[in-house]
């Protein structure tokens, strides 16, 4: 039996290619992001200004006359916001606003039985921000108010029973004419005893400012009644009568309506001592 001889070979490995081993592919540098800026707050608007003005001549700030239209404006900035990209908001309780943006009319009610303030609100809107601010405007019938007051005056000095200090009450201490007319309504009440009169529906002008056409008194309101007196004079027992118009001269101060000054323009049908106490003495009777 032979021998079997085991021989052990060693085989070169065969390898394809470069003999450098295999470099993998260089990648970019990882690069963060930049951070965004912070978010530009959005600051509520600012309202400067609110104003309310009528458009007769001098006629007082933050006033109406009933059915009278007034023009608000609003002074208005925002810091991020042109003020016509901002969302403007009127409102009241009573009368009615036209027009929009920051400036508007507004036109008190049409009848006014009693003066009222008004709230007048103005709301900027400006994404999730927003602001308010009101202005209060003082609402008359103007020639209503002063027909009636210088007619009570009228109506209350023809009532001799009645006292001086009462029939002035509607008189502004201090103006101009209110000491005069005082001591004239002093003096019929001490020298004269009304036994009939008449005092007729009042006929006004407004004018703030302005001047009552008789003996140029100054008003913002004037007054016209038809009068006529008959009285007894206290001391003598004679009979004198006057007739003609009165004018009563208004100003409006302290958000209402005072009277200020009373001139009669008339004649005497009988006698002239009434007539020169009506007149102050100071004309003779035509």
């Amino acid at each position: 039996m032979g021998t079997v001889l085991a021989v052990s070979a060693t085989l070169p490995l065969a390898s394809c290619g470069s003999d450098s081993p295999t470099k993998p592919t260089p990648q970019p540098p990882v690069v963060a992001p930049p951070t965004p800026p912070p978010a530009t707050p959005n600051t509520p608007p600012v309202i400067s200004g609110l104003t309310a003005q009528g458009t007769r001549k001098k006629e007082p700030a933050n006033l109406a006359d009933a059915n009278e239209e007034i023009v608000l404006a609003a002074t208005v900035s925002d810091a991020e916001t042109a003020t016509d990209k901002l969302t403007f908001e009127w409102s009241s309780p009573v009368g009615t606003f036209s027009g929009t943006g920051p400036t508007v009319r507004w036109r008190a009610p049409a009848t006014v039985p009693a003066p009222i303030v008004a709230t007048l609100q103005l709301r900027i809107v400006d994404g999730d921000q927003r602001v308010d601010r009101t202005v209060a405007v003082q609402v008359h019938d103007h020639a209503r108010e002063v027909g009636d007051m210088a007619t009570l005056f009228l109506r209350e000095f023809s009532d001799s029973t009645i006292p001086a200090a009462t029939v002035m009450r509607n008189f502004l201490p201090g103006c101009y004419g209110t000491a005069e007319e005082t001591r004239e309504v002093q003096d019929n009440r001490a020298k004269f005893r009304i036994t009939k009169w008449s005092v007729g529906d009042p006929t006004v002008t407004v004018d703030f400012d302005g001047v009552c056409r008789y003996e140029n008194r100054s008003g913002d309101a004037c007054s016209t009644n038809p009068v006529r007196w008959e009285s007894i004079l206290t001391a003598s027992g004679g009979h004198d009568a006057v007739a003609g118009v009165d004018q009563v001269a208004a100003v409006y101060r302290q958000d209402r309506w005072w009277l200020c000054d009373s001139k009669f323009d008339g004649k005497p049908v009988s006698g002239t001592a009434l007539y020169r106490s009506l007149t102050g003495g100071s004309r003779q009777p035509d």
